[in-house]
């Protein structure tokens, strides 16, 4: 049976995806949190911040930059420590470094690798809410790249994250929806939102989406570790768009035309 957290769920302050300003954000409620639930629950709100521990990782190996990107699992001295001895990493990191320092490893072949293994091993998770939200973060991540890759002419399976079945069958389909109307119940909802011409707004349909996603996820967890994940995955969102202004989407969006042209790669902001 899964522990139930009344207290600290029946405090937490009302939040919406247009709040312009946060007096509690996502490291506060992380902070708060380590005090008061189990590790082993804990662990479930580190995984959302190892990207961060990802590109430290990919930027060293890969790129051969050494200046520390500070909010992810690991301290600057763990990093260097885990690219010394792996095995004291999460499995996936172990596996990504470890191939990194094969033979056989290609850096402009495998450049994505350590991104499918991370959301393979998300995906992996036990939790159910943690599993089904990087799911639903690496579909539409997926099917937003394919829908760019047709809309633009380029190659699809060169956008892809290649790390479920589902895009699988975005690479291979050449259909409206992919062939996934029987398997994933929100295409339509993806397919619409990417209508959208204006990429911010786009952006913001996407986030709202996912909010009444979580909303929906959550309704009959009323004081579980899942309602927690929620709230912190909403007060990431939240923060998020408070960096957002309407100078920044036309520089987005910009660099997002840019760097199609350029290399075919989404720019950052857009794939967090």
């Amino acid at each position: 049976m899964s522990r139930k957290y009344y207290t600290l769920v029946a405090g937490l302050p009302n939040i919406s995806l247009e709040d312009s300003k946060l007096s509690y954000g996502s490291e506060e409620f992380l902070n708060d949190l380590k005090e008061f639930v189990s590790k082993k629950d804990f662990i479930y709100f580190e995984l959302f911040k190892l990207k961060t521990d990802n590109d430290n990782i990919y930027k060293t190996l890969v790129d051969h930059e050494h200046k520390y990107i500070p909010g992810g699992v690991y301290s600057e001295e763990e990093i260097d420590e885990i690219l010394e001895e792996p095995d004291k990493a999460f499995s996936y990191l172990r596996e990504y470094i470890e191939e990194y320092n094969s033979e056989e490893f290609d850096e402009e072949v495998d450049r994505k690798r350590l991104t499918v293994l991370y959301y393979q091993y998300l995906l992996d998770s036990v939790n159910g809410i943690v599993r089904k939200w990087f799911e639903l973060e690496l579909n539409s991540k997926n099917i937003f790249a394919a829908l760019n890759a047709r809309k633009y002419g380029l190659n699809v399976e060169k956008e892809i994250i290649q790390a479920n079945e589902t895009a699988e069958s975005v690479i291979k389909s050449g259909s409206r929806d992919f062939g996934l109307s029987g398997d994933i119940d929100y295409i339509e909802n993806l397919l619409s939102i990417f209508e959208t011409a204006d990429l911010i707004k786009r952006e913001k349909a996407l986030d709202i989406f996912k909010w009444e996603w979580l909303d929906e996820m959550t309704f009959f967890e009323y004081f579980t570790v899942d309602r927690l994940i929620s709230y912190y995955i909403k007060l990431r969102m939240i923060e998020r768009w408070i960096t957002l202004d309407p100078d920044t989407g036309k520089e987005l969006f910009d660099k997002f035309i840019a760097e199609l042209q350029k290399d075919y790669e989404m720019p950052e902001e857009f794939q967090k």
